[in-house]
């Protein structure tokens, strides 16, 4: 009874300031009942089990979570594991320290972009809920947008920074242009403003904005949901989807 107490509040707090997964995820699923498979930790990226939900983390906390070649390439890895693994439905993916992910690094910006591109041309296999929390910036918007839903905290805010003179990707275009219009599109493109959480709720960038620290078990929760549903049929009306994006 003292583990469910501790996991309802842990899925419904609004008191958390961060959701740091080395402390608080193992307070309430460290526990053989709960955690049904063990941790696996690439360099930059670290998979949690706990059901039927996977849960992947960029960490690289010190650089706010901006990706590199290395980090893109271990959250392949984990992204194609979760893919794998029959026993496991549904993803949620999130950064460690309090940002999602803020962009890519300035020096591996060259390579890392083409290996990026690549990365958005696909689609995960299993539906996958973004738990965003920080900077969503660049990279990390485009992340964003490649997740089916994204859960997002009062504080958060996802922007396209024009600073840097590089162009973004045809599918992320699109997939902008889909979820918020071309109006909206034009403006976010054109200025590289911040979008709010408020913002991103009104235009469909977020599905739910959630009170601060609470992102990641918000998302939980979703994940359990959407998991007592037909998986065959979920997972084809999704490729139905992803297939009129990506035309």
């Amino acid at each position: 009874m003292a583990f469910l107490k501790y996991f309802k509040l842990f899925l419904h707090s609004t008191k958390y300031v961060q959701f740091d997964a080395s402390t608080k995820y193992n307070k309430f699923f460290s526990s053989g009942a709960v955690l049904t498979s063990n941790e696996n930790i690439y360099p930059n990226v670290k998979t949690f089990k706990h059901q039927h939900i996977t849960l992947i983390s960029l960490n690289r906390p010190d650089d706010k979570n901006a990706l590199n070649v290395a980090t893109l390439d271990d959250l392949r890895k984990a992204i194609t594991n979760f893919e794998n693994d029959s026993s496991s439905t549904i993803a949620v993916l999130y950064g460690e320290g309090g940002s999602f992910c803020a962009g890519i690094d300035s020096d591996e910006l060259s390579k890392a972009s083409h290996i990026y591109d690549e990365f958005l041309q696909s689609y995960c296999q299993k539906p996958i809920i973004a738990a965003v929390s920080g900077f969503a910036y660049n990279f990390g918007f485009d992340l964003c947008l490649w997740c089916d839903m994204r859960i997002v905290e009062e504080n958060a805010v996802m922007a396209i920074d024009r600073k840097l003179n590089i162009s973004k990707s045809k599918i992320f275009l699109k997939r902008l242009l889909k979820t918020v219009g071309y109006s909206r599109t034009m403006d976010l493109l054109l200025t590289g403003r911040d979008v709010n959480s408020k913002e991103a709720f009104e235009c469909g960038l977020a599905n739910r904005v959630v009170a601060c620290g609470s992102s990641v078990g918000q998302a939980v929760n979703m994940a359990f949901n959407i998991g007592k549903f037909p998986q065959q049929s979920i997972n084809f009306d999704r490729s139905i989807i992803h297939k009129i994006i990506s035309k």
